[in-house]
């Protein structure tokens, strides 16, 4: 959660939280209609090795490109909506 989130901050952990939440629940609806379109069987249990593959991804993707998390990339977006239309 704090990996992805971004270490030291608060709002990290609230954000690492909600995503390590909704992950999995995403997984389970996406993945086996995934499947049904290439026609693949999927049980629960290829369902669950995927999720754990995808947060062990994810956890070496934030650390090595992202070490800030979530939150440094939501500041990022934040700041660049703020200039959109106009930039200085």
């Amino acid at each position: 959660m704090i990996i992805i989130g971004g270490v030291g901050s608060i709002l990290g952990s609230f954000l690492g939280a909600a995503f390590i939440l909704l992950l999995p629940i995403f997984l389970d609806i996406a993945l086996p209609w995934v499947a049904g379109l290439l026609g693949l069987p999927f049980s629960s249990a290829t369902v669950s090795h995927i999720q754990v593959l995808v947060f062990g991804a994810l956890i070496m993707f934030f650390l090595i490109v992202e070490p800030h998390g979530l939150a440094r990339l939501w500041q990022i977006t934040k700041e660049k909506l703020r200039l959109w239309p106009f930039p200085h």
